[in-house]
């Protein structure tokens, strides 16, 4: 075998190894009560929150957040009836004085995952990643309780 394409292979196999136990061991949690197992994965990338369901029943709610985007992001439960993409926005953030925000997840580092258990009463919602510009390019999607 070629001496070049041995030290790359190596090179390349020892950076998916840092990569995987990077990601393995690096979590972000916030909790407002309930169980962290089970519930309804997330996933942000650069720039959209996709959720495994779009609905779950009133009471606690477990959000299994995984960022797979080259940016950090936030991961931000609003009740509201307004459209996703209608929600007031001042500096290129939604105005969060302006909303009523349930809980929140900050700062999700790229290649990270993140938990966030809170209490939702029926109704209407929805989640935003509130990074500067990042709602406008479209991280934003509802969920109901019902």
């Amino acid at each position: 075998m070629d001496p070049l394409f041995k030290r790359l292979t190596i090179a390349v196999s020892a950076m998916v190894l840092l990569g995987t136990v990077a990601c393995s061991s690096s979590s972000s949690s916030s909790s407002a009560g309930g169980s962290t197992s089970g519930g309804v994965s997330a996933t942000e990338k650069d720039f959209s929150i996709d959720l495994a369901s779009s609905s779950a029943p009133a009471g606690s709610v477990t959000f299994n957040v995984s960022n797979e985007g080259p940016s950090t992001h936030e991961f931000v439960v609003i009740k509201t009836d307004d459209a996703p993409d209608a929600l007031p926005t001042k500096d290129g953030s939604v105005n969060e004085d302006q909303v009523t925000v349930v809980d929140e997840l900050e700062d999700v580092a790229p290649s990270t995952t993140g938990t966030l258990t809170t209490d939702l009463e029926t109704g209407s919602y929805v989640i935003i990643c509130n990074v500067p510009g990042h709602y406008a390019a479209g991280m934003h999607t509802a969920f109901t309780v019902s």
